[in-house]
């Protein structure tokens, strides 16, 4: 099982991965902002779709660089998730902040926490190219 999620990690682009997450995060903010009108939910999940959309992106190709140029060493793996992690959490906070969205915390803590499963599983499971 783990080496065909391996496999998987390895061949899919980030850009499926962030379109997916888009649409799930996006969904889920929207819904916790419902109570506070249509308008908020509305911008509310738009703020959070984009937001995870460029931010799994962005932190794949972040771990995916510092692997291929500093080599696939567990301290690398682990400085790469490190950083990719501050940049996760960074996004969200100053958009949401931006757009005064008033349940920051619950817009971004489901997304803060699955991202840092799929971050620290995709900084272990990439491996260098044969």
């Amino acid at each position: 099982m783990i080496n065909n999620y391996r496999k998987l990690v390895n061949r899919l682009s980030p850009w499926q991965i962030a379109l997916l997450a888009a649409l799930v995060y996006g969904a889920w903010a929207a819904f916790v902002n419902s109570e506070h009108g249509n308008q908020v939910a509305l911008k509310a999940g738009l703020v959070q779709g984009s937001y995870a959309f460029v931010s799994t992106w962005l932190i794949s190709f972040i771990a995916k660089s510092m692997l291929a140029y500093w080599g696939y060493s567990q301290g690398v793996r682990w400085s790469a998730m490190s950083v990719s992690w501050l940049v996760m959490l960074a996004i969200p906070v100053l958009l949401h902040t931006w757009q005064q969205t008033p349940d920051l915390l619950e817009a971004i803590l489901p997304g803060l926490a699955i991202g840092s499963l799929y971050l620290w599983s995709y900084c272990q499971q990439l491996q260098e190219p044969v």
